[in-house]
């Protein structure tokens, strides 16, 4: 009695109709008077140049076996012919298409299945692989098995409804994700030039906290300065050197930079003027890099004000770049009930396991989610630390207790992530009020379920 007890509190708490929640609440709505037979499932498995799809009921019988389409406008017209034969051979009721996340192979298809107006699920590759390991089938990976674990997914309204980006949102996107590639291929580039620094110049490196980010590592390296050149020039020149070039060098450096090059293993000569010249270009590369990133962070600017993300660069420590990450990761806040959903989908949420009324401890995070969104919220929460009191403080305390690193930053990037996303469902800027002290949580508690006006 009494686990039943538990049971009915949780339920209040939860405050919902449905074990899967609100989506599965109108899921529910739309085939509770139907019959099974007039509802349809269409799964699509989607690949590089080609995709395969079938066609079943609600009780899982094949209308439509699977097959293969192109993807582009012509095999489009092929599926959408097999739905509509599908369609009329059942007098369908109501026809729900899932679509499986493949990289971006998935995305050009998936915006013509919206222009067409049809119902559509995304389904995640990991919901998909663990059903397929339900019907024992871990190990046996065929378009049809993937097409069956698929159709299982959509007749049990799992899945989620896609968003629909378009305007300055969909640009937010869109350079969001291209400034994220470039700032990964220019972080592997500096670690291959460090390495090839190291058998070019070994030891330079070691005179600069950041080299690739100081004028003088930067000379140095776009004027392929070797240990023998350095130490020709002398600490004398070399200051003169750097000077003329605009870079102000002060006396201990350049005797330190010199040093450096007396104690320096030499490679021989041929290889030695390979490396360096691979160097140079690579230097050339990385300054190709930087200016990418810098016009699109400036394209970031123009577009940021559009969108709902545009509030929390009022946040203390929180710019540009921050705000149109989180921005980009969340979409439209519309689409969620509270903050909590938010903080779900970035995959922070602890690890939990619970049996018997036993927990098993653990402070792991789930990692079930938007890597972009998790990396985000972690961001805006290493940001407030720095630039409010209270953050700093909650922070102090957590490490006076014991807490580790990760937890403190997860538990910062909760907070982070209420207030950022409070603020971009309201589009009001941010105030002292809106975090009290005594709390920790922002006023608005349970959010509205629509934008207010």
């Amino acid at each position: 009695m009494r686990e039943l007890a538990q049971v009915a509190v949780d339920t209040r708490r939860w405050q919902v109709s449905f074990i899967g929640g609100g989506q599965q609440e109108e899921f529910v709505d739309k085939i509770r008077d139907a019959k099974r037979e007039r509802l349809l499932a269409a799964p699509i498995d989607v690949g590089k140049h080609k995709a395969a799809a079938l066609v079943c009921d609600f009780f899982g019988e094949i209308v439509i076996p699977p097959f293969e389409f192109a993807l582009n406008e012509q095999g489009f017209i092929e599926f959408r012919t097999a739905l509509a034969r599908a369609e009329a051979q059942r007098d369908a009721a109501w026809v729900r298409v899932g679509i499986e996340q493949a990289g971006h192979y998935h995305d050009t298809l998936l915006a013509r299945l919206q222009n067409e107006g049809l119902d559509i699920a995304v389904l995640n590759p990991a919901q998909v692989k663990e059903n397929r390991s339900q019907n024992l089938l871990r190990s046996v990976k065929t378009d049809t098995h993937d097409l069956c674990a698929m159709a299982e997914l959509i007749i049990r309204g799992k899945g989620r409804t896609p968003s629909v980006e378009d305007g300055p949102l969909a640009r937010q996107t869109v350079l969001v994700a291209h400034r994220r590639r470039k700032v990964k291929a220019r972080s592997a580039l500096k670690n291959q030039m460090l390495a090839t620094l190291d058998l070019v110049f070994p030891g330079l490196d070691g005179c600069f906290t950041d080299t690739f980010n100081t004028k003088l590592g930067s000379l140095l390296i776009s004027e392929a300065m070797t240990p023998k050149r350095v130490l020709h020039l002398g600490a004398k020149r070399l200051r003169s050197f750097a000077g003329n070039r605009g870079v102000m060098v002060s006396r201990p450096k350049a005797d330190q930079i010199v040093e450096a090059a007396r104690l320096a293993f030499l490679l021989p000569a041929t290889r030695a003027d390979a490396l360096h010249q691979v160097l140079c270009a690579d230097a050339i590369l990385l300054d190709a890099l930087e200016l990418t990133i810098e016009a699109t962070e400036a394209n970031l600017a123009e577009v940021l004000p559009e969108t709902p993300a545009g509030v929390l660069v009022s946040i203390p420590h929180v710019q540009v770049v921050r705000a149109s990450n989180y921005g980009a990761a969340v979409g439209d806040p519309i689409r969620f009930v509270s903050a909590a959903q938010v903080y779900r989908m970035s995959g922070l949420v602890p690890k939990l396991y619970e049996s018997a009324g036993r927990r098993r401890p653990g402070t792991a995070i789930s990692r079930e989610g938007k890597v972009e969104l998790r990396e985000a919220i972690l961001d805006l929460g290493k940001a407030l630390r720095h630039g409010h009191p209270d953050f700093k403080a909650h922070a102090a305390q957590l490490k006076e207790r014991g807490k580790p690193g990760g937890v403190i930053m997860c538990a910062l990037g909760n907070r982070a992530n209420r207030l950022a996303f409070a603020m971009m469902r309201y589009q009001t800027t941010f105030e002292e009020k809106m975090w009290p002290r005594e709390s920790g949580r922002t006023p608005h508690g349970r959010l509205a379920s629509t934008r207010p006006k």
